[in-house]
């Protein structure tokens, strides 16, 4: 019988595609059902998904071994699951986003009472903690998970607040420590029993306490960010190091060290060497000329190979491999070498990146890679930062060329969405917009469904045709919005990562 129950609410503790991917789903065979979201949730999963989507999409195969086969050569593990999905992405917006009046927020869903803690700009730039007080169970999203996440994870993302990482924890062991029975995480087994709860918060809020405090005191006796990753292992207390909950699975010392001098100080580390340094593939052809052409450099890797110098083995043969693709006895090496390097790291994403990168070396881009600006989530973003994705497609020096344009775009209200309308410069080969009350001057005024835009932006369809069937009107310069998306261009959802041929 309880499993014929239906589902009345779906909650999302923050803004990562694997909390809502498949929320779509859930509301197609329960309609009625009501959504909750952490505060500010759907515009962090468009900046973080749609933005710079096609790059991260590329860039997540690697981290997550997307493409790699299921064997002991291959993927072993994505660290917080076995390994990404196949399905499309979707997104049902919440129809209320919590916690935007206070860090603490108490409701009562069907009849549960639950208390909301917000902690965004910690794992997620949108994030809670959830609390069911007659259960003495802590929710705590993906705050704490088994092993070290990610300061910086790899797959590209704003990078995390470690330093309100560790205080956020800190609050919930002084709101719920007392009280709590057990503990439930997003990607991990649950802790059960008062001590052993606070002893593994405790661990977690000090290991993430310790990779922003002892990152930026090094960085503050001057510790730049390619040797810090090194240097940070030599700060961590031994208790740290042998509790199991706060390895490296997922997030290493090494690159969340360099991700918190990043946070603080940018890339730069003020080695004028490295201010303005040449282009990858220039910089590479002139390291091969230097170094005695590509046959010394092979020789010398092949030796160091054979010493198990992998690290420095695979630098040098990149730039051999940069400077000439072709390369086929360089190729071979360095893929060996990414593919040792694989074997030997404890991290997922480590593993996976060194052996994706050897499989391209060798066979070239493989298809998996998923795509996380879905149609989906295109559908459930807002008129202006659709726009805004279209501004990121934007030829500039094209755009230039044609001048300035202006466009008003009228939407009519629906699905819960107010009527607006947005005001669409394009300026100097940027595009820009912004909600205004009411329509301004401009080249052309265009009145549409925002569901249009979407299958226009997917190719589902095209302004001509919504015109001639009347679902799309427009006044003035009839050929003000083909002359904007003349200038857009589509992503190289393939681009290059290893040097291909």
């Amino acid at each position: 019988e309880g499993n014929n129950l239906p589902i009345v609410a779906m909650i999302y503790s923050h803004s990562h595609a694997d909390h809502f991917g498949g929320a779509r789903g859930v509301q197609n065979l329960y309609p009625d059902v009501k959504v909750y979201g952490s505060n500010n949730i759907t515009t962090e999963v468009v900046d973080e998904n749609v933005l710079a989507g096609n790059a991260m999409s590329r860039r997540t195969s690697y981290q997550y071994g997307a493409t790699l086969g299921k064997h002991d050569h291959g993927i072993v593990d994505a660290a917080l699951a076995k390994g990404l999905s196949k399905g499309e992405i979707t997104y049902v917006k919440p129809d209320y986003e919590l916690n935007q009046q206070d860090k603490w927020e108490t409701l009562t869903i069907d009849g549960l009472e639950m208390v909301f803690m917000d902690a965004s700009g910690t794992e997620a730039a949108s994030e809670m903690v959830t609390y069911i007080p007659s259960m003495k169970a802590l929710w705590t999203g993906e705050l704490t998970y088994d092993g070290m996440h990610n300061i910086y994870t790899l797959r590209g993302a704003k990078v995390r607040d470690a330093l309100k990482w560790s205080k956020d924890i800190n609050q919930m062991v002084n709101a719920f420590g007392q009280d709590v029975e057990v503990l439930f995480a997003s990607h991990s087994a649950p802790v059960w029993g008062n001590s052993e709860i606070n002893q593994y918060l405790k661990m977690q809020r000090d290991n993430y306490g310790l990779v922003h405090n002892q990152s930026l005191r090094l960085a503050n006796q001057g510790v730049v960010i390619q040797d810090i990753g090194d240097a940070i292992m030599d700060t961590i207390p031994q208790q740290v190091k042998d509790t199991w909950y706060t390895n490296g699975y997922h997030g290493t010392y090494s690159h969340n060290a360099k991700a918190v001098y990043n946070m603080y100080l940018g890339y730069f580390d003020m080695n004028p060497a490295n201010l303005n340094p040449l282009p990858t593939q220039q910089e590479a052809s002139k390291f091969v000329e230097y170094m005695g052409g590509a046959n010394n450099i092979v020789k010398k890797a092949k030796a160091d190979f054979s010493e198990g110098d992998y690290r420095f083995v695979a630098t040098a043969l990149n730039k051999v491999v940069m400077a000439d693709p072709n390369n086929q006895p360089a190729r071979d090496l360095l893929a060996d070498t990414y593919e040792q390097l694989g074997y030997q790291a404890e991290g997922a994403g480590w593993r996976n990146i060194y052996l994706t990168g050897a499989q391209e070396l060798r066979i070239g881009i493989q298809p998996g890679a998923p795509k996380s600006a879905s149609p989906d989530v295109l559908s459930e973003m807002d008129m202006t930062t659709l726009f805004d994705f279209l501004a990121v497609k934007v030829d500039s020096i094209a755009a230039n060329k044609l001048g300035d344009i202006s466009l008003n775009v009228e939407t009519k209200a629906a699905k819960g969405e107010p009527a607006n309308t947005v005001f669409v410069e394009l300026s100097n080969g940027n595009l820009n917009n912004i909600i205004v009350e009411k329509a301004k001057a401009a080249d052309a005024t265009l009145t549409i469904a925002k569901s249009d835009v979407v299958d226009i932006l997917l190719g589902q369809t095209t302004l001509k045709q919504l015109l001639e069937q009347g679902n799309a009107t427009m006044t003035g310069d009839q050929d003000a919005f083909s002359k904007i998306a003349s200038t857009l261009v589509p992503f190289d959802e393939n681009f290059e990562i290893v040097p291909l041929r």
